[in-house]
């Protein structure tokens, strides 16, 4: 049985050779030197990787014109769906507000006396004026009047009008009369809103 030799050398080994015959070496055995790897295309040729630097910059910026080529059409679309959709979001606008107002008239969610007083400040004058409300907003405003003598409806004559709605008033005055209408109000509305830029 053979056992495993060990051999401690003081150098690392350079070369070896194989033997084929008894006394027979290797002629061609030279001891293996170090070869370094062969440079990378990018090592060996610094303008090489500026080109391609520069390559990267050129489409770098041209993705760029695209993206804001694309932003700027965007932005164009937008504005042109909104020029040509503006009346239409407007009466919308306008007949969401109007379903609004009419639900909380329907259920009397609203202050008649701020109505009021709201066309008392369009009236051209506050002598000899008379005030027409909705017969069930009438009693509201007469309460009014007796629980604060110095309120601003104190001493105006007030009236029933079946024409007039629920949340409206008509003001009479010898120069002139005030009208605050719900359609009034929303016409106006929809005037503003067709201004809007």
């Amino acid at each position: 049985m053979s056992e495993i030799q060990t051999i401690r050398l003081m150098q690392p080994i350079t070369g070896a050779c194989v033997v084929r015959a008894a006394g027979d070496t290797c002629a061609d055995a030279a001891p293996a030197e170090y070869t370094p790897e062969p440079p990378t295309a990018t090592q060996a040729d610094p303008a090489r990787l500026l080109r391609e630097l520069d390559q990267q910059k050129s489409e770098l910026a041209q993705l760029r014109k695209t993206l804001q080529s694309l932003a700027d059409g965007l932005q164009t679309l937008h504005d042109q769906t909104l020029a040509h959709n503006r009346t239409a979001i407007a009466k919308l606008a306008v007949e969401i507000a109007r379903k609004i107002l009419m639900y909380r008239v329907g259920k009397g969610d609203y202050e008649i006396q701020a109505i009021v007083e709201e066309a008392l400040k369009r009236a051209p004058t506050r002598q000899s004026i008379i005030i027409r409300l909705n017969p069930e907003d009438l009693p509201r405003c007469q309460q009014l009047q007796q629980e604060e003598p110095q309120s601003p409806l104190a001493g105006l004559e007030f009236t029933a009008d079946w024409s007039v709605g629920r949340g409206e008033c008509l003001v009479e005055t010898p120069k002139g009369m005030v009208q605050s209408f719900l359609e009034e109000h929303l016409e106006h509305i929809s005037e503003a809103l067709g201004k809007v830029e």
